[in-house]
C-alpha cells in the first residue's frame, strides 16, 4: 500500500479527482489529506471518492492554513462530519502535534470507536510510550514526518504499523534538479506496513496567501517504473530559459512538456499514458498556455496513476 500525504490545496485536489477512478479500482493507493482551507473546497473530492467507491485518510483536527482559529476550525468540523461519519469514504486521521494531550488522543480514539483510523506526527510532543500506551492493542496505523525518529515509535509500538513519511524532493530550486532521480524501491517490496511519502510536493508545510514571484526554471517531473529492478525513478525535464519571468513560465512549460515528450518518443512507453501524461501531452500540441499550478495538478496526478499501476 501507498500513502502520499497531501495539503489539500487545489492542485492536490484536482489531481485526486482526476485519479479517482485509478485509486478506486482495487485501492491500494491511500491518500492522506490535511485541509488547509474551508470545507466547502473538499466537498467536490469527497463527493468524487464517494461515487466511485474510493477512501480518504482524513485529517480531522486541522490546525494550519486558513484553519487557525476555534472558530474556523468548529465551522470545518461541522461541515465534513457527514463525510466523516462514513467508513467507506474517510479513514479519520489525527494530527499529533506538539500541543497534543493524551486525553485529547484518548477522545479521538473513543469518538471513532470501531472505525479504522490513523494518526500522523509531524512534530515531537507525547512520546512514542504515550501514544503505543494510549493506544493499547488497538491496531492504528501510524504516520511520522522526517522531523522525529521513526526507529523510536517502531522500538515504542511493535504490534503497529509504523510508517516513515519519507520526503524524497529535498531540492529546492528547480535548475539544480538532475536528469533523473530515484524515488523508491519496488513498490511491493514494502510489505504489510506499506510505504508513504509527500509524493511530488515540498514536505514543509505551504505558505498561505503567499504569492509566487514567478519561476527561473521550470520543471516537470514525470514518474516511472523502472523495467528491470521495479525501483520507481523520476526524471525531471528543465526549461530551456532559466530566467525569472523571461519568458512567461506558460512558455517555459511548454519547453519542459516538450523534453517530456522527445523523452517518450526515445523510449516508447516508459511514462503511462494517465490523465496527467496525455493532458500535458495535450498543451504542447495545441500550444495551450498554462499555469504552474495546473501543470503540477498533472504531474501529481500520473505520479499517483503510476504508483497505483504498479500495485
Amino acid at each position: 500500500m501507498y500513502f502520499p500525504y497531501l495539503y489539500g490545496r487545489r492542485a492536490e485536489r484536482n489531481a485526486l479527482i482526476d485519479v479517482a477512478t485509478t485509486i478506486g479500482t482495487n485501492q491500494a493507493v491511500h491518500p492522506i489529506v490535511e485541509p488547509y482551507s474551508q470545507a466547502g473546497d473538499l466537498i467536490g473530492l469527497l463527493d468524487t471518492y464517494k461515487t466511485v467507491g474510493a477512501k480518504l485518510h482524513l485529517v480531522v483536527n486541522p490546525t494550519r492554513g486558513t484553519l487557525q482559529t476555534p472558530a474556523e476550525q468548529a465551522a470545518w468540523t461541522v461541515e465534513v462530519a457527514g463525510y466523516v461519519a462514513q467508513p467507506a469514504v474517510v479513514t479519520p486521521v489525527m494530527h499529533v502535534s506538539g500541543f497534543t494531550t493524551g486525553p485529547d488522543l484518548a477522545l479521538f480514539l473513543a469518538t471513532f470507536h470501531g472505525r479504522d483510523v490513523a494518526l500522523v506526527v509531524l512534530q515531537g510532543g507525547l512520546s512514542p510510550i504515550t501514544i503505543a500506551a494510549t493506544l493499547g492493542v488497538r491496531p492504528v496505523r501510524v504516520f511520522v514526518g522526517p522531523l522525529v525518529a521513526a526507529t523510536d515509535y517502531v522500538s515504542a509500538m511493535p504490534s503497529q504499523h509504523v510508517v516513515p513519511l519519507v520526503p524524497r524532493f529535498p531540492i529546492n530550486v528547480n535548475a539544480n534538479y538532475p536528469a533523473e532521480s530515484a524515488f523508491s524501491l519496488d513498490p511491493k517490496s514494502y510489505g504489510p506496513a506499506g510505504f508513504g511519502d509527500f509524493a511530488l510536493i515540498d514536505p514543509k508545510p505551504p505558505r498561505v496567501g503567499a504569492g509566487g514571484a514567478g519561476a527561473g526554471a521550470v520543471a516537470v517531473h514525470m514518474t516511472y517504473q523502472e523495467p528491470s529492478t521495479n525501483e520507481l525513478k523520476v526524471q525531471h525535464f528543465l526549461s530551456d530559459d532559466r530566467i525569472q519571468k523571461s519568458p512567461p513560465d506558460a512558455i517555459k512549460l511548454l519547453q519542459s512538456i516538450q523534453h517530456m515528450t522527445n523523452q517518450q518518443t526515445a523510449t516508447p512507453g516508459r511514462f503511462l499514458l494517465s490523465p496527467g501524461y496525455t493532458t500535458l501531452e495535450s498543451y504542447l500540441s495545441t500550444g495551450k498556455r498554462t499555469s504552474l499550478e495546473k501543470s503540477k495538478q498533472q504531474q501529481i496526478s500520473h505520479h499517483l496513476h503510476t504508483v497505483a499501476h504498479c500495485l
